[in-house]
């Protein structure tokens, strides 16, 4: 669990994921079975209010006969009583439609805490747009990683995909962005959704295999969950690899969730772009896959040691971050020699602006997928907001960050110069097809 302190920088900043609202309790006390017609019109409204009043660019990816639609639609669908994941079912699809990854509805926590041990135990990913089993939340795995998942309690696999997708938010609306997130969050999302079954009954192709099989899982705790799905708020430790032998290095950043932690982060870089230098390492292979933004004061601090001159990270002076509109000086050692940069679609937030700013002054060369970001991103202090009755979290973005860049699009993600994915192929060989493309290019070079 996170110091307060640092929950509090989390939320007041624009670049972290809205899922941090996920760790807020509510009223544990109190159940939260069902609501009548009256409480939920009330929140429906507060909650078009709170939209309506407070987003600072509602319509940029939507338009406003759009979002009134929506809005409208969703009301006059309100029924004489609802359970939560039914009302839920109503209000997250139209923050998603919003094109904004800052802006959510989000279950409060008192409704994860009712059946705090009647999680769905698998962790996922899309592949080759099959649902695979990449893991459990439980101690033992009661399906192969590897195994495609088939349906869940009758319904198939891509059914529920499609309904998760339609509850995600994403700046631009950005598939690679929805699917990350949807297979990161997968138990929580299912449970917003479709609420707590009486068994998760999975049935699933066996790895590599035509065979299916069916098994009814152990359910996994709340705790389990938030404990993987949240482990980047914890700020884990960097990493960097030397292979002299090839002349490269490779440095994973699994986030740029720093804020209290700002001098370790600048340390971890003079330090080791200072063995670099020393060593005469000529390819530097910067894995920022799964990386979903974090503290702009730390992505300044490494993009002095790759800029190739003095350049601006922020297009306008914002509040706290105003200095970050000025050139940033080029660090001591900075590195000289081959970028390459790992992107996927968890790429988001500061992540965008960092990316943005290595694509658009040709800063070495993008490996993988597109990422789940573009060059600016809406978020703001003082986002969080609670409806009154079924006490829902509303996230808004409420200004707009935009990286010091000139004529690119919005509405499109940063791209790879070398298009890699991952398939269910490469993935049940345990093979990873995008640092081993990125390793082939160093020794090329």
């Amino acid at each position: 669990m996170m110091k307060k302190v640092s929950m509090l920088k989390i939320l007041t900043t624009c670049l972290l994921l809205a899922p941090s609202a996920f760790f807020v309790q509510g009223r544990q006390a109190e159940t939260y079975d069902r609501f009548n017609r009256e409480e939920l019109m009330e929140d429906f409204q507060q909650f078009r209010k709170i939209l309506e009043e407070n987003h600072c660019c509602l319509y940029e990816y939507s338009s406003k006969a759009k979002m009134d639609s929506l809005f409208d639609l969703s009301y006059n669908r309100i029924s004489d009583s609802m359970r939560p994941e039914e009302f839920f079912r109503l209000l997250a699809p139209i923050t998603a439609w919003i094109g904004c990854m800052h802006t959510a509805t989000w279950m409060q926590g008192g409704f994860f805490s009712q059946q705090a041990d009647n999680m769905f135990p698998l962790q996922v990913r899309l592949i080759d747009n099959y649902l695979v089993v990449t893991g459990s939340y439980n101690d033992s795995a009661e399906v192969p990683g590897g195994s495609i998942i088939l349906e869940i309690n009758g319904l198939p696999a891509t059914t529920i995909v499609k309904h998760l997708r339609s509850i995600t938010s994403a700046d631009a609306l950005n598939p690679w962005f929805k699917d990350a997130q949807l297979t990161r969050r997968f138990s929580m999302f299912y449970a917003s959704y479709f609420g707590f079954p009486d068994k998760y009954v999975v049935t699933y192709a066996l790895p590599g295999r035509k065979t299916s099989a069916t098994a009814t899982l152990t359910p996994a705790t709340i705790d389990a969950v938030r404990k993987v799905v949240f482990a980047h708020f914890s700020g884990p430790p960097l990493r960097l690899d030397i292979m002299e032998e090839k002349s490269t290095a490779v440095m994973t950043l699994e986030t740029f969730i720093y804020y209290d932690k700002v001098d370790y982060f600048r340390h971890f870089m003079d330090s080791s772009f200072l063995v670099i230098k020393e060593k005469g390492i000529r390819n530097l292979i910067l894995d920022l896959r799964g990386n979903g933004g974090g503290d702009p004061f730390c992505a300044v601090i490494l993009l002095s040691y790759l800029e190739k001159k003095p350049v601006p990270y922020f297009a306008e002076p914002y509040g706290r971050y105003a200095d970050l509109a000025l050139p940033v000086p080029l660090a001591e050692n900075h590195f000289t020699g081959n970028l390459y940069t790992l992107i996927d679609g968890s790429c988001g937030s500061t992540n965008g602006h960092f990316c943005a700013l290595l694509s658009y002054h040709r800063i070495g060369r993008f490996i993988g997928t597109p990422s789940g970001a573009t060059y600016k991103c809406n978020a703001g202090r003082q986002t969080e907001f609670r409806l009154d009755n079924t006490q829902f979290i509303i996230t808004v973005a409420r200004s707009t960050y935009s990286a010091a860049v000139v004529g690119m699009d919005k509405r499109k993600p940063i791209m790879p110069d070398i298009l890699v994915a991952d398939t269910y192929k490469s993935f049940l060989e345990g093979r990873d097809v995008i640092m081993e493309r990125a390793l082939k290019e160093a020794c090329d070079n």
